[in-house]
């Protein structure tokens, strides 16, 4: 349950927050035409996290002193993840001061979309166990005809947000969970996540 509530925090960080590539990699593909879940599924390079591990501390510095709040829910994320593609244009010198880091912005949000995506998929694939049982039990309780509405509906909405982000992830390519695994001791200290 400790990595569900860290997922949800992680969800909650990135709402608030949030020359030649390296022998077989591919340089990242043009985004502009992109909508945010083909981002976010698309393939992370070694390169492109390394320089993403860079620049993200920048980014946040910039984006926290800006007061730049995020409006969004896990209903919607891909409509929270195009509010965020655009933010290098409503905090001014983001894209500056990321570029100066090794990183546009341009590159910088499809690898954090990347790099995000992967993360929640690894977290819930830890917890799938408990999550298939808590998504049973919380289908058994909704067949209650004692549960008041009130509380039937917050179930409701709580189930099919568990299971949109089910879906979610199992959309992550496997490449990018490995890759987010392997750097996920230095990614954490970035978070401020706890295992």
């Amino acid at each position: 349950m400790k990595k569900l509530l860290m997922l949800g925090l992680l969800s909650v960080f990135f709402v608030a927050f949030c020359g030649a590539p390296p022998e077989g990699e591919t340089k990242a593909e043009p985004t502009e035409s992109k909508t945010g879940s083909e981002i976010a599924y698309g393939k992370l390079t070694e390169g492109e996290l390394q320089k993403f591990m860079k620049a993200f501390s920048v980014a946040k510095i910039e984006i926290e002193k800006s007061g730049k709040e995020f409006k969004g829910d896990v209903e919607n994320w891909e409509g929270w993840m195009g509010q965020f593609a655009t933010i290098d244009k409503e905090v001014p010198g983001l894209n500056a001061k990321l570029t100066a880091a090794g990183m546009p912005w341009n590159e910088f949000w499809p690898a954090l979309a990347k790099t995000w995506m992967a993360s929640v998929a690894n977290m819930m694939a830890e917890e799938m166990d408990e999550m298939e049982q808590s998504l049973a039990e919380v289908e058994k309780q909704l067949k209650d005809p004692k549960i008041p509405e009130a509380q039937r509906e917050m179930m409701k909405t709580g189930l099919n947000a568990m299971k949109e982000m089910k879906k979610i992830a199992e959309k992550v390519p496997q490449g990018n969970k490995d890759l987010v695994k392997k750097h996920w001791d230095e990614l954490s200290k970035l978070f401020e996540a706890e295992d």
